[in-house]
């Protein structure tokens, strides 16, 4: 993965977060991965393995830089088009798992 500017990156932009944040990086890396892979995210665990070895870093560094970056839009973000994006409870933020992959099928909606 490269940082150059793709449709992960400007989907996290659109949402609030910005570059000055490793998890920008990482999350928009983690979709990438799972876009090209197809594979469901149940579970991240083998998610962060794959950008922590990008990044070479450890996948608990990746899960918490990715934290970051879901509280910092949850918390600061463009929260109304997160709830067109993903469908969750009003009042509760999504889980590292559930943003990703409410992400990825955004993106892959779009690109359709």
């Amino acid at each position: 993965m490269t940082r150059k500017e793709n449709d992960s990156h400007k989907l996290l932009r659109r949402l609030g977060a910005n570059g000055g944040y490793l998890g920008f990086y990482y999350t928009a890396s983690a979709i990438e991965i799972v876009m090209s892979s197809h594979e469901y995210i149940y579970q991240c665990k083998w998610l962060y393995n794959e950008v922590a070895k990008l990044y070479q870093t450890t996948p608990f560094c990746v899960e918490r830089n990715i934290r970051t970056v879901v509280d910092m839009i949850w918390s600061q973000g463009n929260r109304e088009l997160l709830r067109e994006i993903i469908p969750f409870p009003a009042n509760s933020k999504p889980k590292n798992a559930q943003f990703i992959d409410g992400l990825v099928s955004y993106l892959m909606d779009v690109r359709e």
